[in-house]
């Protein structure tokens, strides 16, 4: 593997990147580190020019991408009075006395047992909890959409990607960020319909965004909102 450094003005920004290169790589992808720092990967013979190509073509993505982790960076830590996005509700961190569990719901409340005051400790407590949610919610819910579209997926993975809010395979295998419990019900649905049009269609051709609009006419208000979601944490 191999890297370099680069400047390009995106959309009147100047961005600084990493270009990296990658023997066993075939495609060119784009990743902001933990550090904030903007990493282009290409194929070993790829040139500096057809990295830059890459970051102009997917510039929307690459400013939102920056301006997200400029906020997290700057945000302070999660406290208790927090309220957190989840679906259409939001709830409210608080401590609890003499609980058992170390994290549970009420009503609009989470309940947060005492010894877990880190930040550390509060944002595993909270990942764990929202992964379990998503568990017990995107099945069923992926399988309704499924069911009402006429549609059949072999199997749902629920993970936690940084980049991604879904995929679809060719093998008809689903991937569903658990981070959707954080989003709006009708905006998670988009992208659990947007992956089920994957079924009909891999790519995003005219008959794909087609298909998508017959089920959720309203998707680009749904693709806005996707642009602007910002992690609570």
């Amino acid at each position: 593997m191999a890297s370099g450094q680069g400047v390009i003005l995106l959309q009147g920004r100047e961005v600084s990147y990493l270009l990296v290169r990658v023997r066993s790589r075939k495609r060119l992808g784009l990743l902001l580190d933990g550090q904030g720092v903007l990493q282009v990967r290409v194929p070993w013979r790829a040139t500096q020019r057809q990295a830059e190509q890459f970051l102009q073509a997917h510039a929307p993505w690459v400013l939102q991408q920056l301006a997200t982790g400029e906020e997290k960076r700057e945000r302070p830590p999660l406290q208790m009075g927090d309220r957190l996005p989840f679906l259409d509700d939001t709830l409210q961190l608080q401590h609890g006395t003499g609980q058992i569990r170390p994290l549970f719901r009420e009503g609009d409340r989470l309940w947060v047992a005492e010894g877990y005051g880190s930040p550390a400790e509060l944002i595993g407590l909270l990942e764990s909890w929202y992964r379990q949610q998503a568990h017990g919610y995107l099945p069923d819910r992926l399988q309704s959409w499924a069911s009402r579209m006429g549609l059949s997926f072999a199997r749902l993975s629920i993970r936690s990607q940084r980049s991604r809010w879904g995929s679809c395979s060719s093998k008809k295998s689903i991937n569903l960020n658990w981070r959707l419990m954080c989003l709006p019900s009708w905006v998670a649905d988009y992208v659990m319909v947007h992956e089920l049009c994957h079924l009909s269609h891999m790519n995003h051709s005219p008959e794909f965004w087609a298909l998508l609009a017959r089920f959720l006419p309203h998707y680009p208000e749904c693709r806005r909102q996707l642009r602007l979601f910002s992690p609570p944490w």
